[in-house]
């Protein structure tokens, strides 16, 4: 009868220390890292700021690019931009809406308003108006 080890009764290689000892620090890790990141997260409201990115275009003169950041740790749904523009003085303000489904955190959106005048030299307000929590 022969005396050779079986797998059962052989003892681990040191390869398989290695793994399982990098497997068990990356998982201690994420954990870490994960519950950081729980504790330190701010959870404010989100902070939108808008900025028109070009205010002439060539192909629609009565569109209005523009931009939403998003600051905060928060992701904002249904925010809502409008723009009011006024053609010249006594001339009522004409109002246009973009809704963007979610501006996420540390983000950009960018969006377009639609007048049905031309944009080139008048006065153009935008701002956001609302948003909701995810």
């Amino acid at each position: 009868m022969s005396r050779r080890k079986t797998a059962a009764n052989a003892s681990p290689h040191v390869v398989e220390w290695i793994v399982g000892l990098a497997s068990t620090l990356l998982v201690v890790a994420m954990i870490g890292f994960i519950g950081f990141e729980v504790l330190s997260e701010e959870g404010g409201p989100p902070r939108l700021a808008v900025s028109i990115l070009d205010q002439r275009s060539k192909a629609a003169p009565n569109e209005l690019l523009f931009e939403v950041a998003n600051s905060a740790d928060t992701t904002a749904a249904a925010v809502v931009v409008r723009g009011e523009f006024h053609s010249g003085e006594g001339a009522e303000a004409e109002t246009s809406e973009a809704r963007f489904d979610y501006v996420p955190a540390h983000s950009k959106a960018r969006g377009a308003l639609i007048f049905t005048s031309p944009v080139d030299g008048g006065n153009v307000a935008i701002r956001v108006v609302g948003y909701a929590d995810p």
